[in-house]
């Protein structure tokens, strides 16, 4: 374990066609900090996550994940992709495999864990997130809620150095949003390195170490939640956060 940050960006760039998504991205994200990244749609916050990743491939610049680029063409990905877990907005759960199947699959492909090894820490894991009566479940038949909790013990299974997190409520209804958020913040207790793309402006106050505000591909703004809810330096981080604000006090 080292004080290096455990991913540090420099310069990146990704372009789709003409669309220029992200404009020379320097970030660090420390272990054990918890990231949220905010801004308006199309800001470019879910292709840097992808980029993180590699679900995208950034045109140039350089993403270092525990101390090695991910550009380099030699570094073997595929074991440096274990150790990021990924939860998206959609959820991507296997629908033809029960729950318990569908957080023991990567950990017994990728990883060639014994069934009964695997079958223990999802257990665990699913236990944590408050599905331990739904170990057996048929997926199709959980709540919007219920599957972004199971995506969430699904990625925990590969025992990941960093979770990413791309909008995990944005598809959700408005009611049950607090039960991801509430395994979201005990992670976030437990010490888990996270990076969050989130509409949740509370959740951000609330549980991040820093707050990195993104507009038209570039961060733009970043600082503690206090320092940037509190007192943002930038008009457009105003202009975005009065938004929020006036949300609130309606």
């Amino acid at each position: 374990m080292t004080n290096d940050p455990i991913i540090k960006i420099e310069q990146l760039e990704k372009s789709f066609g003409d669309l220029h998504v992200l404009k020379g991205i320097d970030l660090e994200v420390n272990r054990g900090e918890v990231v949220c990244i905010i801004g308006a749609s199309g800001s470019g916050k879910s292709t840097l996550l992808r980029c993180i990743n590699l679900l995208e491939e950034a045109d140039s610049g350089h993403i270092w994940f525990d101390g090695q680029d991910l550009m380099d063409l030699k570094v073997n990905l595929n074991a440096l992709r274990q150790k990021i877990g990924m939860v998206f907005q959609g959820f991507n759960l296997f629908n033809n495999k029960s729950v318990l199947d569908n957080c023991t699959l990567a950990p017994m492909d990728v990883k060639h864990i014994p069934k009964t090894q695997a079958e223990a820490t999802a257990i665990k894991h699913l236990t944590t997130v408050g599905l331990a009566d739904f170990i057996h479940a048929d997926s199709r038949r959980l709540s919007g809620g219920q599957k972004q909790r199971v995506a969430i013990a699904r990625a925990l299974c590969m025992e990941p150095e960093i979770m990413l997190f791309d909008e995990p409520t944005s598809a959700l209804d408005p009611e049950i949003v607090g039960e991801v958020l509430d395994v979201m913040k005990n992670l976030a207790q437990q010490g888990m390195t996270m990076v969050v793309v989130t509409h949740e402006m509370a959740f951000a106050k609330e549980v991040s170490d820093r707050v990195v505000f993104m507009d038209q591909g570039v961060i733009l703004e970043q600082g503690s939640p206090k320092e940037v809810f509190g007192n943002p330096k930038e008009p457009r981080t105003r202009e975005f956060l009065s938004r929020y604000l006036e949300d609130k006090m309606a």
